[in-house]
């Protein structure tokens, strides 16, 4: 049973006095959240897993956000921007008045300090090692203007600058280890702060009093009009629709597809949207000995019938046409690449030389086909998995899905202790493909020397005509799915279920929800 009693049973403190029966729940300013999966880290500069960014981008501002709806860039801490014709110096004037919540004024040196720190904090920041790739300093000609210098083109930086990953901190959060961030030893700049935190159990924020300065696609400047959000740990997605439906939780940040038809117009409504960015995909560990082959890598991706994973996905996921997903610049339909092609799986590995075993899982000679893919147990993708490993058992490729705590999988990832792993990065920009797959990168793939889809990718952020950019995409793509580098899987969806009196939230360009417009009726 996952922890509902603080949040959902008692939540006096928070909710002054909910009691047990709906009608004694407050019909005030306060919103209690169901989060999918533990929270880990709160530092946003740190962490690129999607629940502790749920949490952080209600906690910092960001340089420009992005228009979900668009793709463009709009003003939010900068009200305006300049790029020079290399893309190598970007100039922004910061608006007056914001600060953080320890009083500290957002100044150009907070600004500089925030990148400065990002670069620093180096594979800490997976994320932002690569929104700052070339990154050559920072400077503060005055208190409102802020120069940023790239050692090559970027032509990914000014996207960069509306993520969560690159939010302002205090100063002098920026002075505390990595560690104390993570557990929650910040102040930012947004329209939330932090109260309570149990990293694993619930997160208690409470708005920022004189909050004054948010983005430009907000439906008001001011303090949020909610007083109290509590972020509950509630990864059973039974527990959280029905804890939704039945009035204890006001938002379910993950509905399932076989919940979708508990919404409509009337009652609880769903808020859904895909996530751009690289698309749920199934890492090989290309220092393996077997997965070393790219005719073993693809002949994976070929055994795979990615239709059969729809029933077994989250509202609004569906199954990947592409490395990247379909909301995401340069996306192209791909699926001929991803189609299902047992016969081509099976001719793949007859080549390389792999023979069907006694037990139908193929051999060469004392070595067996035979892979652990490991994954958090709190993931809920647990039984998109099991399809997985039987579809391959059809074609003589042993898969074991491999449950873990959080603390173990995050060690066995963190040493390279496994065959396969599986990530998505949600990023509205091409040159998200630079966060996963070249060797000065994340690395997950565990690879060593750099090749053709290091230098394909690399060229994505330096290129600035749309046009060349889109063919830069096009061959990085290629690179990556002829090589087998990256299996693709599905497409994953923002799925927000809110409760009928909830109103006002909205999803970024990240698919994130924002509660700063939320409002809650009577």
């Amino acid at each position: 049973m996952h922890r509902l009693t603080s949040v959902l049973a008692c939540c006096a403190v928070l909710l002054a006095a909910c009691g047990t029966a709906d009608a004694e729940r407050p019909t005030g300013d306060a919103l209690t959240v169901g989060l999918a999966a533990p929270v880990s880290c709160l530092d946003p500069h740190q962490t690129p897993q999607t629940s502790n960014l749920q949490v952080s981008r209600q906690l910092v501002d960001s340089l420009t956000d992005q228009d979900p709806r668009t793709g463009e860039i709009v003003p939010w801490l900068a009200t305006s921007w300049k790029v020079d014709k290399q893309a190598k110096r970007f100039t922004f004037t910061l608006r007056d008045g914001a600060t953080f919540s320890d009083g500290v004024p957002l100044d150009a040196a907070a600004v500089v300090a925030n990148l400065d720190d990002i670069s620093r904090l180096g594979a800490r920041s997976p994320l932002g090692s690569g929104y700052l790739a070339g990154y050559a300093g920072a400077s503060a000609p005055d208190a409102k203007t802020v120069e940023v210098r790239f050692g090559a083109p970027s032509a990914q930086f000014l996207q960069a600058t509306s993520t969560v990953t690159l939010g302002m901190l205090s100063p002098g959060t920026l002075g505390k280890t990595p560690e104390q961030r993570c557990a929650g030893a910040l102040a930012g700049s947004g329209p939330f702060v932090l109260g309570q935190v149990a990293l694993n159990e619930e997160v208690r924020l409470s708005a920022r009093t004189g909050y004054a300065w948010a983005s430009e696609l907000a439906a008001h400047q001011g303090v949020p009009r909610v007083r109290a959000l509590t972020f509950a740990i509630v990864t059973d997605p039974s527990v959280r629709h029905g804890s939704l439906l039945s009035g204890q939780l006001d938002a379910d940040l993950q509905v399932l597809q076989q919940d979708q038809r508990s919404f409509g117009e009337r009652g609880p409504r769903l808020l859904s949207a895909t996530r751009p960015g690289i698309v749920f995909t199934l890492l090989p560990n290309e220092s393996r000995p077997a997965l070393r082959d790219p005719a073993v890598r693809r002949a994976i991706g070929s055994a795979l019938d990615r239709s059969r994973f729809a029933p077994l996905l989250a509202a609004g996921e569906r199954p990947a046409t592409d490395v990247l997903a379909t909301t995401t610049p340069g996306y192209a339909d791909r699926s001929a690449d991803l189609a299902f092609a047992p016969d081509e799986a099976a001719r793949l590995l007859d080549e390389a030389g792999w023979r069907r075993g006694p037990d139908g899982v193929r051999v060469m000679g004392s070595q067996r086909l035979s892979f652990d893919l490991v994954y958090s147990a709190n993931e809920p993708y647990g039984s998109v998995y099991q399809l997985m490993a039987q579809q391959l058992a059809e074609v003589g490729i042993e898969l074991r899905p491999t449950p873990l705590d959080d603390a173990t999988n995050s060690a066995r990832q963190g040493s390279g202790d496994y065959d396969f792993v599986s990530w998505a990065v949600t990023r509205g920009d091409p040159a998200v493909l630079a966060s996963v797959y070249p060797v000065e990168s994340a690395n997950p793939l565990q690879r060593t020397q750099p090749d053709k889809v290091d230098s394909t990718i690399a060229r994505i952020a330096t290129v600035l005509d749309p046009a060349e950019r889109a063919g830069a995409v096009e061959t990085a793509a290629k690179a990556i799915l002829s090589g087998g580098h990256g299996i693709p899987l599905f497409e994953q969806a923002s799925s927000v279920g809110l409760a009928e009196r909830v109103t006002g939230v909205r999803l970024d360009a990240s698919g994130r929800p924002i509660f700063q417009d939320a409002e809650v009726r009577a």
